[in-house]
């Protein structure tokens, strides 16, 4: 990837985890589920991915404590993170990648039911242009009216 690239994506990265970092010092099920499952689950597995490969930088902990202090103060140390995970991204180009796919993904829409489930005028929508939608069904399972859209975001008056 080129260097504006990985500029743009570690602030992206950064950006992602800023405001969700509380939420992972007070992790709860309430919390979960306020923020969104699947978001809190895709932001916590961002945050594993950056923090398996910040430990085995050789560099006596220290880029595992630049985590630390921006997981404990995301608004003081949010620049120090940046600075870091870019060091991180221009020397590793698998890593760049890795998180490049992650933060790419888009968000994971789902619904999992279980036996007898009935399902009536259900959307799901995603104007981010990119994402996953799934239903799981057991046995018996009755849809009707739903709809999927994943779709770029329309512009007003277009």
């Amino acid at each position: 990837m080129d260097p504006s690239t990985l500029t743009t994506l570690a602030g992206q990265i950064v950006a992602i985890l800023a405001p969700l970092m509380p939420f992972f010092s007070n992790a709860t099920d309430a919390v979960a589920t306020k923020v969104g499952e699947d978001v809190y689950e895709q932001v916590k597995h961002l945050y594993g991915v950056i923090h398996t490969r910040f430990a085995k930088e050789a560099d006596n902990g220290k880029s595992s404590k630049v985590l630390q202090n921006f997981a404990e103060d995301p608004k003081e140390y949010a620049a120090n993170l940046e600075n870091k995970l870019l060091q991180i991204l221009q020397a590793d180009p698998n890593f760049a990648s890795t998180l490049s796919q992650i933060y790419h993904s888009g968000p994971i829409q789902s619904i999992k039911v279980g036996e007898d489930a009935k399902f009536e005028n259900t959307n799901f929508s995603n104007e981010l242009d990119r994402g996953t939608q799934t239903i799981e069904a057991g046995d018996r399972p009755n849809f009707s009216g739903t709809t999927f859209n994943i779709s770029p975001k329309k512009q007003p008056g277009k």
